[in-house]
């Protein structure tokens, strides 16, 4: 197991000097601190590295192994810690492959866009190494094209693509806008070549038709030749794919953009004190009845005060200069 070079340092200075206060001095350290560093050690390794029942400071046996070790353990754990802190300095990647017919560029711009501090490295590859791409640590993700063997993975199915025929422009099932399983039965019909462009070239020279996916025949247009929808054939299905144990941060955002997470959107928890409503809470909101409008209060009406005659008839004087 890997061991703290600094607490392994500790112990060569105090097993080389057998002395824990002078130890302590050479390594600018107090010795509490070192004698703590032993007994961690210690602790780390399951073995007393000092004899504590001799006077003075004793290695134990396990001590003067440990001692004898302690020069290449040091090295190998400095050159270990190194090695890590190097490829932490790195820039950060992530690695995509794809399967020819898949489309990449509106993922991979908006993956640009919201982190330019994470280079993206995209390589077509074919239906062969779609899997194993992510087993050699080629890529981190693979665009595929289903169904995949392997085990340990993570598949989310995508979108589907319809089946074409391509024939000849002069074939007759050519002035077809679509086509069906009986208009092509009983033809000389390709599936999965080894070759794409060889099998389209020989359907351009009249021989046979070529049974391909939408993406793959437009991938290999030209002009000597059409693609035709096979109305009633099954589709295939675009995946995109990792290895399930080695899901990362970065990997897990790709997906969520190729799912249509938009930038403004966040799996982030929210700050205490800004609650967000379940979906269920929000609809049972929507189904709520709206509250009865809450009647006003009447206004309150001034007091009526009731006036003896002559106060009234002073007050009308008053008004009208008198009689």
């Amino acid at each position: 197991m890997p061991v703290d070079v600094t607490l392994l340092r500790h112990f060569v200075a105090v097993a080389e000097q057998l002395h824990f206060t002078r130890a302590a001095k050479s390594l600018n350290i107090s010795r509490p601190a070192l004698s703590s560093s032993v007994k961690k050690l210690e602790a780390e390794l399951g073995v007393e590295l000092f004899d504590r029942s001799a006077e003075g400071t004793q290695l134990s046996p396990e001590g003067r192994q440990l001692l004898a070790d302690a020069q290449p353990l040091i090295e190998a754990e400095t050159a270990r810690i190194a090695a890590a802190e190097a490829a932490a300095a790195l820039p950060a990647t992530l690695s995509l492959s794809f399967v020819p017919g898949v489309t990449v560029g509106k993922w991979t711009t908006a993956w640009e866009e919201r982190h330019p501090g994470v280079t993206l490295r995209v390589r077509p590859g074919t239906e062969a190494d779609a899997v194993s791409v992510l087993r050699d640590g080629m890529a981190d993700l693979s665009f595929v094209r289903l169904p995949v063997k392997g085990h340990g993975l993570s598949i989310i199915p995508l979108y589907k693509e319809t089946a074409v025929i391509v024939v000849s422009k002069d074939h007759p099932l050519a002035a077809h806008d679509e086509l069906t399983l009986a208009d092509i039965a009983g033809e000389n019909v390709v599936q999965n070549p080894e070759s794409v462009g060889d099998a389209v070239e020989l359907v351009a020279a009249g021989v046979g038709m070529l049974r391909l996916p939408q993406s793959i025949a437009r991938l290999h247009a030209r002009k000597d030749v059409v693609a035709r929808p096979l109305v009633d054939a099954p589709t295939t299905e675009i995946a995109i794919v990792w290895i399930e144990d080695d899901l990362t941060p970065d990997m897990e955002e790709f997906v969520g953009i190729v799912r249509g997470r938009t930038a403004a959107s966040s799996r982030a928890l929210r700050p205490t004190g800004d609650p967000v409503a379940s979906a269920p809470a929000k609809a049972a909101e929507k189904k709520a009845p709206a509250k009865a409008p809450v009647a006003k209060a009447p206004k309150p009406s001034k007091p009526q005060v009731k006036h003896s005659r002559g106060a009234l008839q002073a007050r009308n004087r008053r008004r009208g200069g008198g009689r």
